[in-house]
């Protein structure tokens, strides 16, 4: 496999961060953080799993900028207030003893949302419903927008070099983060 593969093990260097390989772990949904949206220690000894496993590249599953408004899940991750950050940072320092760089998605579920779990009429940015037969959320339109844009601004800050790109498909959530958050172990 090394012949065939011949570059997989190699590091790479992207900005000021080094990945020891080119192995990366996606975001997937677990269901592991807890019911109030911090990361459990279960979700913790996962993730560890993986960077033990010599993944060079983990990116942790979506956590909400907006909750309950944003949220797709009862157990989804929040990262929309500071009270977040502990769990978090000790996620990344576990993964880093290993070697292993981390980021996280950051998300608002936008028509995706669903008013019997969150007990709010969900927004978008369109008032297309996110499947057929899906509420049909009222578009937040381009004055509101902003507010929206600052939430995720903001859940980036709690984490440097975050890289948001806002999602103009109208079926896609509100605001959609592609690899964000992205943090080495130096």
């Amino acid at each position: 496999m090394k012949k065939e593969f011949r570059h997989i093990f190699e590091p790479f260097t992207v900005r000021r961060m080094t990945v020891k390989n080119r192995i990366m772990m996606t975001p997937m949904g677990t269901n592991y953080g807890e019911q109030n949206g911090e990361m459990s220690f279960l979700h913790i000894n996962y993730y560890e799993q993986r960077a033990k496993g010599g993944t060079g590249l983990i990116m942790v599953e979506n956590a909400s900028v907006d909750s309950p408004e944003g949220s797709n899940g009862t157990t989804q991750l929040r990262i929309d207030h500071d009270n977040y950050i502990p769990r978090l940072f000790k996620l990344t320092e576990t993964i880093h003893k290993h070697g292993t760089c981390i980021g996280i998605q950051l998300n608002h579920a936008g028509a995706s949302a669903q008013s019997a779990r969150t007990n709010m009429q969900p927004v978008s940015a369109s008032n297309i419903p996110s499947k057929d037969g899906g509420e049909i959320p009222p578009s937040i339109g381009k004055r509101r927008n902003p507010s929206y844009c600052k939430k995720i601004r903001r859940s980036g800050k709690t984490c440097p070099d975050s890289w948001i790109r806002l999602c103009r498909d109208p079926r896609r959530p509100l605001l959609s983060a592609q690899p964000v958050s992205l943090s080495s172990h130096k």
